[in-house]
């Protein structure tokens, strides 16, 4: 596929940016003594549950149980659908957690905080897995102690996508969405697009706020990398959530009871499709070219003097989970999830940008076997520049469910700072409470 080459080009920056840490060796780890072989693991019957929050059975299926299932015809594959607010309950009322998902932001809240952490060099030696498959910087960041443990390997980039449906801009004889229209020109579409037609109200515009927010293009972090304290008050996390704030605030464009929620907002462009443009992360392309008949993908809307600077890219990543009854059953799933056949299956089945260090041949076909995707604009998802991936916090989720309670007090008519500022303080309390409770 002629964007081979450019796609390539960015998972290389993101996966340099995404991680900003240094070098890991490589190799493939040390001698664990006598070695059972991956093929009689195989043929051994194992149970192997997997968690992660916020993503739905269905698209856990699609994504790794079905082509899991289809590789180890011996091994049972469960799945612990959850929430992040149920997602203390659910691990607590778990049997056995064999592999963690969790992006290298989440890698803390979901990982970590549960001590659900498993150092698997063992694993690694014992089957002489090789690391050089990775970048070095993306195994720096699934531990950044720099004590040398590996808790997981990392399975994809995830990146912002700009999704719009074309038919609804046929429909009011709207043009199209351009590539790198600044904010405020995208303001003033989603203006034009949302209306009320028929007794069907229209949005021109929604968006996975946390995200959005998340991977920000002014590389804006919600905690002071120096002090550890929350900085949701300062002006360039503020313009963040001003800059999305407003497309909610226009008339008929609110979000369900002026609250944001994701599920809502996104069944409005997928199920509804009443919803005209839609920003998410990239796993919403299959699920996009799956519902919508007639639709493409622009490139990120952009902020003046940062035109050619994309959104942050986070890399995603499996752990095994401490709590793991079949650990080297476990291992081999892992293993086949950063395999070159199934990365190059993920990124042609599912629109997933791979995680390996050498992924250029792997995506030639990028998108091929996606139905409904033929002629889509693939070079949206480039730019010259990607944001930095805020600063690795281990209590990033508590800060980035604040935004979203900022957000809405903001929405609710509370003056930003006061939002921002509370929001800031209640993120601060939280942390030292963790922070007591784990002594």
């Amino acid at each position: 596929m002629k964007h081979s080459k450019l796609l390539a080009s960015l998972m290389t920056v993101s996966l340099t940016l995404g991680a900003c840490g240094g070098e890991t060796p490589g190799g493939s780890g040390g001698d664990a003594g006598p070695v059972e072989s991956s093929a009689s693991i195989e043929q051994k019957p194992a149970t192997l549950t997997f968690l992660q929050a916020n993503l739905s059975e269905e698209l856990f299926n699609q994504r790794y149980g079905d082509p899991l299932r289809k590789r180890f015809p011996n091994f049972t594959i469960e799945y612990l659908p959850t929430t992040y607010a149920n997602y203390a309950d659910t691990i607590a009322s778990a049997a056995s957690i064999d592999i963690v998902f969790a992006s290298a932001q989440g890698m803390y809240g979901n990982l970590q905080a549960y001590k659900l952490e498993s150092d698997i060099r063992d694993l690694v030696g014992k089957y002489k897995f090789d690391l050089t498959r990775f970048p070095a910087s993306t195994l720096k960041a699934q531990n950044p102690s720099g004590d040398g443990a590996i808790y997981g390997f990392p399975l994809n980039v995830g990146v912002l996508v700009f999704l719009y449906n074309k038919d609804l801009f046929d429909k009011f004889g709207v043009a199209y969405p351009m590539d790198s229209m600044t904010w405020d020109r995208l303001f003033e579409l989603a203006r034009s697009m949302t209306r009320n037609e028929g007794g069907r109200q229209y949005q021109g515009l929604s968006m996975a706020f946390e995200h959005v927010a998340g991977w920000n293009q002014k590389s804006a972090s919600y905690f002071d990398a120096q002090t550890g304290k929350a900085r949701l008050y300062q002006d360039d996390v503020k313009d963040v959530l001003l800059n999305a704030a407003r497309f909610w605030q226009i008339a008929g464009n609110a979000p369900p009871d002026n609250k944001y929620s994701l599920a809502p907002i996104r069944n409005w462009f997928l199920k509804d499709q009443t919803t005209a443009m839609y920003i998410d992360a990239d796993g919403l392309i299959r699920l996009t070219a799956d519902a919508l008949t007639n639709w493409d993908i622009a490139k990120m809307p952009v902020f003046p003097g940062l035109e050619d600077v994309g959104p942050a890219p986070n890399t995603n990543y499996a752990f095994i989970a401490q709590t793991s009854k079949n650990r080297d059953a476990a291992f081999q799933a892992l293993s086949y999830l950063v395999s070159e056949e199934y990365q190059q299956w993920a990124a042609e089945h599912l629109g997933l940008l791979p995680a390996l260090a050498n992924a250029e041949p792997l995506i030639g076909n990028f998108g091929g076997q996606i139905p409904n995707f033929t002629n889509k604009n693939v070079q949206a998802l480039l730019f010259p520049k990607t944001a930095v991936i805020q600063n690795s916090h281990r209590h990033y989720g508590i800060a980035a469910g604040e935004m979203s309670n900022a957000l809405n007090d903001y929405l609710a008519g509370k003056d930003v700072n006061s939002a921002l500022r509370e929001a800031a303080e209640r993120v601060d309390k939280r942390v030292a409470e963790a922070v007591s409770g784990a002594k």
